[in-house]
């Protein structure tokens, strides 16, 4: 009996000291610092592998897909045969496409695999270079330098999955960040296709487990180019195909005004438009539908307002399986966009931003090809439907705001109107700044670490750096507020000397810690005003060392 009480008592006290010491262990595991770990939703771009470990869509796999058809495209061009040019084509598409398609009942038999290093955060990534610019990774070390160790993430997949598998995945990923980050929340910044899958999942599963949302130059609204397409409206420009290729080469729209004088891209558009208007019935039968239209994520990119039309066309030899998913994800997620928008704005569990960018040319492929975009997807659409003119036209004269709310959101060159936004206060509207591209010193990361760490509902009104009209200067390069050229950079109403100095330090590659630095005209950031700075700025003002 005495035996058995001390045993008792050994457990007893084992159980207490469990209980004591697991709450202190996990409180241990808790992050103090008040801001939640950011997670960025990627879009299209991330490397797929088939089953063996191998890249499908490499450069050599592609032009394997190609070069077998390489004979019927010279009969094609020799005669004119469009049976020919179909056959090479379906040809071409299955075999590059091959290794991610679905059959017409949303099954795909084989492996599909991403690169798997997303269970970590960024600083334990090898390619997490400083030089690495222009892309998703530099935010993502942005938001590592602001935050610090287990607060910044990169959540991929497999862009051409399931969209709700996808968000089951996403919804698994933000539990695991939130265990190893020590959080209650999570930030997620929703790129291009990713804000399609972030959609997705916030319709699934809510947003309890999240703190801000932003939608940067997102396809939650679908994409016009795509959904025309899957409504039957292919159609080349010419001149819009001209100024996509300038705006390749010289990064501005208004290089476009010489592209009409050019004959050869609207030949081009006319070749490709008598192909579709002889033989478009066979391109969409053996090539559109069988490899995009049974592909379940592109029909994220369908607006809500296409689908019953491109179901009528994409589907109509679909099997029920395919079929109950389209109109699943229609009845979930799409049509209910605006409303889970508007719902995440009025709630004080979460906050809500979006970022759209104008003034560039998107793929000249359909009847919209003159809509502005970022050059990826149309502005209508990032911006949650804003009134907004084509690409190289304005609002008009005399145009109106088209909803009186009691402030000017129309933007300075009367391009875009954000007062049909979904929701017009918390949408940031930028001039010239490309489709998801981050750098380490103009600003667009500042921006965007802004967004992300906010501690609430911050709107277009909340920071004068960050008005609802901003400007990309390409030639600096600089975010700043769009304010008609009055170079009021810092947005707080005075043309200052720290105005002239932030331009002229950005100009000069010189990225200088404290505004007292610049107003004192140290320029290399030594806390000394040496015969260095002076060059600097003389080489600047003077055009000379």
């Amino acid at each position: 009996m005495k035996k058995t009480r001390a045993i008792l008592s050994i457990v007893m006290s084992l159980v207490m000291m469990f209980a004591i010491l697991v709450p202190a262990f996990a409180e241990e595991t808790k992050c103090d610092c008040g801001t939640a770990p950011v997670i960025q939703v990627r879009g299209i771009g991330e490397t797929l592998y088939d089953g063996e470990g191998n890249e499908i869509f490499s450069a050599e796999n592609i032009v394997n897909g190609i070069l077998p058809v390489v004979p019927q495209l010279a009969q094609f061009l020799a005669t004119g045969d469009t049976e020919v040019l179909v056959e090479a084509l379906s040809q071409a598409v299955g075999a590059i496409f091959g290794p991610v398609s679905y059959d017409n009942n949303l099954n795909r038999d084989s492996v599909v695999t991403v690169e798997d290093y997303t269970s970590d955060p960024v600083e334990t990534y090898k390619d997490m270079e400083d030089t690495d610019t222009g892309s998703e990774s530099a935010l993502a070390q942005a938001v590592y330098r602001e935050l610090g160790e287990k607060h910044s993430y990169l959540f991929i997949y497999d862009w051409t999955a399931n969209p709700f598998d996808i968000a089951a995945d996403l919804n698994q990923f933000v539990k695991e960040v939130k265990e190893k980050s020590g959080h209650d929340k999570v930030s997620i910044c929703a790129e291009s296709m990713g804000g399609c899958m972030t959609n997705t999942y916030l319709a699934l599963y809510g947003y309890n487990d999240v703190q801000n949302v932003v939608m940067a130059n997102s396809a939650f609204n679908g994409l016009e180019m795509i959904g025309q397409l899957f409504i039957g409206n292919p159609q080349i420009d010419g001149p819009a195909l001209g100024g996509l290729i300038a705006q390749s080469i010289y990064g501005s729209a208004e290089y476009a005004s010489l592209i009409p004088y050019i004959p050869l891209f609207q030949d081009l558009a006319n070749i490709a438009n008598n192909l579709f208007e002889t033989a478009g019935d066979r391109i969409y039968e053996e090539v559109l539908i069988p490899v995009f239209g049974y592909l379940p994520s592109f029909w994220c990119f369908v607006p809500e307002y296409h689908f019953e039309e491109a179901i009528d066309l994409m589907l109509k030899d679909a099997g029920p399986d395919l079929l109950a998913f389209i109109n699943d994800y229609y009845e979930k997620v799409a049509s209910k966009t605006t409303e889970r928008v508007q719902e995440m704005v009025e709630s004080d569990d979460v906050n809500y931003f979006c970022v759209s960018n104008y003034n560039k040319f998107i793929a000249p492929v359909t009847e919209t090809a003159r809509w502005n975009s970022d050059g990826v997807i149309e502005t209508y659409n990032t911006s949650g439907f804003a009134t907004v003119a084509d690409i190289g036209e304005t609002l008009g004269a005399d145009y109106v705001q088209a909803v009186n709310n009691g402030k000017d959101m129309v933007s300075p060159d009367n391009v875009v109107d954000v007062s049909t936004a979904q929701a017009p206060m918390q949408t940031w509207i930028t001039k010239n700044w490309g489709h998801i591209a981050y750098n380490h010193n103009d600003g667009t990361c500042d921006f965007y670490v802004w967004l992300l760490t906010a501690k609430e509902q911050y709107t277009v009104e909340s920071n004068p750096k960050y008005p609802q009209f901003m400007y990309y200067n390409t030639e600096i390069p600089l975010l700043m507020p769009y304010t008609c050229g009055s170079g009021d950079v810092t947005g707080d109403g005075v043309v200052s000397a720290v105005d002239a100095m932030l331009v002229l330090k950005a100009t000069a590659g010189i990225y200088c810690a404290t505004e007292e630095q610049l107003m004192n005209g140290d320029m290399n950031c030594d806390d000394a005003l040496t015969a260095s700075d002076a060059r600097i700025i003389f080489k600047k003002v003077a055009g000379n060392i």
